[in-house]
């Protein structure tokens, strides 16, 4: 097993890290050595290798620890109030403000990235587009949505704008620029006002290779209209399977949901349901995008005085997505999963223009009129979906969308078989991704990504087995943990199931595509389903389902966790572990928040809890 910290004293580390800093700084990743960082820490070689096993996990946790400082500080500077430019303009001077090493820092992750192996420099990448570009992207969509910059491609103008940063700060751009200030008004200057002279000077020339238009404005990158269900997500195509992952992942972590935006851009119309399931097949019979709201890490300032402060996140942030513009929907679909969630349907009509539904799923999943009454509630909402979409939907419509959606469950359940089997080929965050993807993108698309996807990954060869433990994680069925939550108990531990985003998966077989497609759905729902707190079903305990997930997945031992405030998954946590406790089944419990940041505490614990399994 691969630990980064084999047993961990703070401020030894903290120490470690000091002296090995200027020690990267000054020479080539490849030139500093275990021994030299060693004598400047003042340990022996062993010792310093009772805290890291290796170079590149010390180097690592080294340009972690200071991206995450600079995420935290980059992240205060770039919030609100003030528009686009002012915001900038803090975050930039904030930036110069650094001590000069601490900027350096930054340039280790060009020089040195190509040198470290393709997990640690995923890692390494992430961490940074965290702590900056992805800090100006926010700001720079903010100032999309409220006129203050031309549409265009914020991605692209981030990037821009983080290029003019660093010629300021270049060896040029100190001799040239010699005052703070300075450099910030350059750069401000320039990415809004391009380096034309203003139009009442006289003569002056446009820089020919200027990334800014003629006008004197950031070049905007219009978004492509027309978009038909097959490129609302473009950026795989085409790629290598490691910038397949990465595009994967940089979607899911986009809190504006582009690809709803394509959609609508193209003409389609949009239906959000919220956790934990819903049946996606209706609304793409009726030609809609079916699109999972799942909240997102933003900040809920418009939601925070719509709810209570004792709530769950997820409700507060899906509905801050609509409220501050970053996703438009033409319908909205809740679930009365616990009483917060039936209540979001009163709250989000009060605030939305569009039509708000409420799917009762039977409360009672044993009763012999369940399938009935769940037909004919399908029936009823798909009543509202044909007014909303302003199509009639056929049943040849809606069996075509059953075998679509066939398809996708069985990719996700051969996704779902690598992660068993052979989890070292797929780490616990891109497989989390490449099925959350299919919650915002068109079911044709995920297919299409999914059955390109999936054989490069059963042929890597480039990701060896190590001796880990293996892992269920549970928790994950309704408010979603942070990717970064994913991404560090994945680097402890191989995640071989979970429950994710189960409501995508939630139909374990194919629907049969024959008969009355609504009813086949109804059945399907309640005979070939998974499990979760929120169904009540006496013929699937919780207790008995995770043993047996645990089971079918050759687990050592299980993640519980829960959402901080949720109900059903608090109240869930306490049978579980009872139940596994007697089975004599290790378990990890805890809570977590969607806008969670801070992982360290956590991650040592979960290292801990890893450790005591494989040496007990």
């Amino acid at each position: 097993m691969t630990i980064a910290h084999m047993t961990q004293t703070p401020a030894a580390v903290e120490r470690i890290l000091a002296v090995a800093e200027p020690l990267f700084l000054a020479a080539s990743y490849a030139d500093v050595t275990m021994d030299q960082i060693a004598r400047k820490a003042g340990l022996t070689k062993g010792g310093l290798y009772h805290h890291f096993v290796s170079k590149e996990g010390l180097y690592l946790e080294m340009m972690q620890a200071d991206l995450a400082e600079k995420q935290a500080l980059f992240t205060v500077a770039a919030r609100p109030p003030g528009d686009c430019r002012a915001r900038l303009r803090k975050l930039t001077h904030a930036y110069f403000e650094m001590p000069d090493h601490k900027r350096q820092l930054i340039s280790l992750i060009r020089r040195n990235s190509n040198v470290l192996g393709e997990a640690a420099r995923t890692r390494l990448i992430s961490a940074y587009q965290r702590a900056l570009p992805n800090q100006i992207l926010s700001i720079i969509k903010d100032g999309i949505r409220a006129g203050e910059i031309q549409t265009g491609d914020p991605r692209l103008l981030a990037w821009s704008f983080v290029a003019l940063v660093e010629t300021a700060i270049s060896a040029h751009g100190d001799r040239v620029l010699e005052d703070p200030s300075e450099k910030l008004d350059f750069v401000l200057d320039l990415f809004f006002r391009g380096a034309q002279f203003p139009a009442d000077s006289q003569g002056g020339t446009v820089l020919k290779n200027s990334a800014l238009t003629a006008s004197g404005r950031p070049l905007a990158v219009t978004a492509p209209t027309g978009y038909s269900g097959s490129d609302v997500f473009p950026e795989w195509q085409g790629q290598n399977l490691d910038d397949m992952l990465l595009a994967c992942r940089d979607l899911v972590e986009d809190g504006d949901f582009p690809t709803v935006q394509r959609w609508r851009d193209g003409g389609g119309r949009v239906l959000g349901h919220f956790q934990v399931y819903f049946p996606e097949e209706i609304a793409h019979a009726a030609g809609m995008l079916p699109f999972k709201l799942r909240g997102a890490p933003v900040e809920p300032d418009h939601a925070d005085s719509r709810f209570g402060s004792y709530l769950c996140s997820i409700l507060k942030t899906s509905l801050e997505l609509v409220l501050s513009d970053r996703v438009e929907l033409d319908m909205f679909v809740t679930h009365p999963i616990c009483d917060a969630a039936r209540n979001l349907a009163a709250v989000w009509e009060r605030n939305s223009e569009h039509p708000c539904q409420i799917l009762y799923l039977p409360q009672n999943a044993n009763s012999a009129d369940s399938a009935r009454y769940l037909r004919n509630e399908y029936a009823r909402l798909m009543e509202v979906v044909q007014q909303v979409s302003g199509t009639t939907i056929t049943e040849d419509d809606l069996r075509n969308s059953i075998e679509l959606f066939n398809r996708n469950r069985a990719l996700i359940r051969e996704l779902y078989d690598i992660k068993r089997e052979t989890p070292w080929l797929l780490s616990a965050e891109d497989a989390y991704c490449l099925v959350s993807v299919g919650g915002m993108v068109p079911r044709e698309e995920h297919n299409a990504l999914l059955e390109k996807v999936l054989p490069m990954i059963r042929d890597r060869a480039d990701s060896n087995q190590e001796d880990r433990v293996r892992v269920v994680f549970e928790g994950g069925f309704c408010e979603q943990p942070p990717l970064d939550l994913i991404r560090m108990v994945g680097r402890s531990c191989y995640v071989v199931d979970d429950d994710f985003l189960i409501g995508l998966r939630w139909i374990l077989e194919d629907v049969p595509n024959t008969g009355d497609p609504l009813h086949q759905l109804a059945e399907a729902y309640l005979e070939k389903s998974s499990y979760s707190p929120v169904q009540h079903d006496l013929r699937k305990p919780k207790e008995k389902m995770l043993k047996e997930r645990i089971s079918s997945a050759r687990a050592d031992a299980a993640i519980i966790t829960a959402a901080k405030m949720c109900e059903p998954g608090l109240e869930e946590q306490v049978c579980y572990t009872r139940s596994l406790d007697e089975d004599n089944i290790g378990y990890f419990v805890s809570e977590f928040e969607e806008n969670m940041t801070s992982f360290d505490h956590l991650g040592l614990q979960i290292e801990t809890f890893m450790e005591n399994l494989m040496y007990q």
